[in-house]
């Protein structure tokens, strides 16, 4: 069988790390090509680790893709069109949206998208959502086959979308939600789109990490470590969402190679 094609836009700050990310929940059996964006970093200079295992985004290549991955980014608190990238995100957007490949969006990603897509505001939370919560599941999927109700996954972001738009779209779908009411998986009925709100990719130390940057950066002011996630006997960070991450990956490129198989 020909190997499944995923092209990954990786927006975060740790970029090789969230490569590594990828590459672990993907697997070894499919093809990735990871990009950056070309707009963001058309005047600065980028590390050659990146530039040797990652290209600039050419959108001219997605239509060879079997699937796509925008990843999340440390720009909730903007606006979107203070993005400095946003134009060149929108334009990856809309040509997905044309092609109709499975398409999955993450975090920050599936921002962007739901606001680019169907005009879903985003809202700034009065608080960052930092933590591993469990996920109360309200639609059954095959995203979700063999994840049980109520599974654990780690959010980390600044922002939410505006639920009562959601609702009122009759095309989306919650599929689920997390302890604190936030978003955690949304699809669209009609497209092969995903909107992913916990960070599902993160490895053991993701949220640690995470928490790390932010205490020592200026921009983060009173960080605090992530909830329900440190064990209570040594302090380290604890994996509960190990067999969710899995199985919730391992579900998304069966849509992926089912599609391709419908298409060839």
């Amino acid at each position: 069988m020909e190997q499944i094609k995923i092209g990954i836009l990786n927006l975060m700050q740790n970029k090789l790390e969230t490569m590594q990310n990828f590459q672990n929940v993907l697997g070894d059996n499919v093809e990735l090509k990871f990009y950056y964006s070309a707009t963001r970093y058309l005047n600065r200079q980028l590390n050659s680790d990146i530039t040797n295992s990652m290209s600039p985004l050419d959108l001219s290549e997605v239509k060879d893709l079997d699937g796509f991955i925008i990843t999340g980014s440390p720009v909730e608190k903007l606006d979107f069109p203070q993005v400095s990238y946003f134009d060149e995100i929108n334009e990856l957007i809309d040509l997905l949206d044309q092609l109709n490949i499975p398409q999955l969006y993450v975090c920050w990603g599936a921002m962007a998208a739901l606001n680019r897509l169907y005009d879903i505001d985003k809202k700034i939370l009065p608080h960052k959502a930092f933590g591993v919560f469990q996920n109360q599941i309200l639609a059954e999927t095959p995203l979700l086959k063999n994840i049980s109700d109520n599974f654990p996954a780690p959010h980390a972001r600044f922002a939410e979308m505006d639920h009562e738009q959601l609702e009122s779209e009759p095309t989306l779908k919650v599929n689920s939600i997390s302890q604190n009411g936030l978003l955690t998986l949304v699809e669209s009925t009609q497209k092969h789109q995903t909107f992913i709100f916990s960070h599902l990719e993160y490895q053991r130390d993701g949220l640690d990490k995470e928490y790390q940057r932010e205490l020592n950066s200026p921009k983060v002011h009173g960080a605090f470590p992530a909830s329900n996630y440190y064990s209570p006997l040594d302090h380290r960070p604890m994996f509960f969402w190990k067999q969710t991450q899995e199985n919730f990956y391992k579900n998304w490129l069966q849509t992926v190679n089912e599609h391709k198989l419908t298409t060839c």
